[in-house]
């Protein structure tokens, strides 16, 4: 908003010219150029370096692996070379994350059931003594359309989120977390999510967490690149993933993907 003072050639009266001026959508415009462009960077710069240090790493857990079965676990070095090889792992998925990241594979979408795929994702995280713990409970949409999608992505989001729940919530004699799916049919959306009643997440960091290699965790127990290739499978889907979260109130994530055209009315 700005204002000028000018002085009427022909009635030589003052008059103030006012000058509005709506910049809100021109800054996020911005601001979306800038992030796309950083992360074209970054993808870049990931890519190379994933390549350069995948193959030393795998050259370290062969060796460590052919040392592993000359010693017996009786050996004195036996710990020691588990752990190497535990770091490895870890060193060699990170490296993986990262050429998802910069080089996310095509996609191969194929009709999928969200709320069975789901079901065998908390399947699998029963052997998880952390989950054991929690209260994990789930509140499903029984007509939600199937949307077209690549299954083992999808799966990859979902699972992401639901750890990121569960870490959130460690520690906590009442933890819990909650999954819902719900069907936007004005939208054509399937909305999946995931909340936890964790501490949650700063304001000032709202704008970060799906900035690569960004993250709360301690040194060693996250990558920061969990939530980023999350974002980046969502929008090649079509979809969108939002967080709401305030310290003291817990965290939810909602992954938004569209429906194919006509599935939501074709539901009963």
């Amino acid at each position: 908003l700005s204002a000028t003072l000018h002085e009427s050639l022909y009635e030589q009266k003052p008059t103030i010219h006012f000058l509005v001026k709506d910049i809100e959508r021109q800054r996020l415009m911005k601001e979306q150029i800038a992030q796309a462009d950083k992360l074209a960077s970054i993808g870049q710069l990931s890519s190379g370096v994933a390549h350069e240090i995948n193959n030393p790493l795998g050259i370290i857990q062969g060796y460590t692996q052919l040392l592993l079965r000359a010693q017996g676990r009786e050996s004195e070095h036996y710990n020691d070379l588990k752990t190497i090889e535990k770091h490895v792992r870890h060193c060699r998925s990170i490296v993986e994350n990262l050429l998802k990241f910069a080089r996310p594979s095509e996609t191969k979408r194929e009709p999928v059931q969200i709320n069975e795929m789901i079901d065998e994702i908390l399947d699998f995280t029963r052997y998880d003594q952390d989950f054991s713990r929690l209260n994990l409970t789930t509140a499903y949409d029984e007509q939600l359309p199937a949307v077209m999608a690549d299954e083992k992505k999808i799966r990859q989001v979902v699972m992401n989120l639901i750890m990121n729940a569960r870490h959130a919530v460690t520690g906590s004699k009442e933890g819990a977390i909650h999954i819902t799916t719900a069907c936007d049919k004005p939208k054509c959306e399937v909305h999946i999510s995931v909340s936890d009643n964790g501490y949650g997440i700063e304001k000032k960091n709202l704008l970060k967490i799906f900035d690569p290699f960004f993250t709360t965790k301690p040194p060693g127990e996250g990558t920061g690149l969990g939530l980023s290739v999350s974002y980046g499978i969502i929008k090649s889907h079509g979809g969108n993933i939002l967080v709401e979260s305030a310290p003291g109130k817990g965290t939810t994530f909602t992954v938004t993907l569209p429906v194919p055209a006509g599935t939501v009315e074709e539901s009963p």
